[in-house]
């Protein structure tokens, strides 16, 4: 089954809420290289990784998935998922 296409006004929405997500993704990154204390787990990715998936992810968790679908994304990415998750109420520490 896909999605509907989006209206205009759906993809305004996506937009937004593409750049909310690449801000969280970029946080953490500049977190985990330059903010966190010595000792602890560096947790991170990269930044141009993140922000080639930002749109298809956003566009995938806000659109498009099921509750059933299951994705699979690039560990560099992983910021953006984690962003994402923290943004639908699902904020993890790790």
């Amino acid at each position: 089954m896909s999605a509907q296409a989006p209206t205009p006004a759906t993809l305004a929405h996506l937009k937004d809420l593409e750049r909310q997500v690449l801000w969280h993704a970029s946080w953490v990154i500049h977190n985990a290289n330059h903010l966190r204390s010595k000792g602890e787990v560096k947790g991170g990715g990269h930044q141009a990784s993140s922000a080639s998936l930002a749109s298809i992810m956003t566009a995938l968790y806000f659109h498009v998935l099921r509750p059933e679908d299951r994705v699979a994304a690039k560990p560099h990415a992983s910021p953006v998922f984690h962003g994402i998750q923290y943004m639908t109420g699902n904020p993890t520490r790790r």
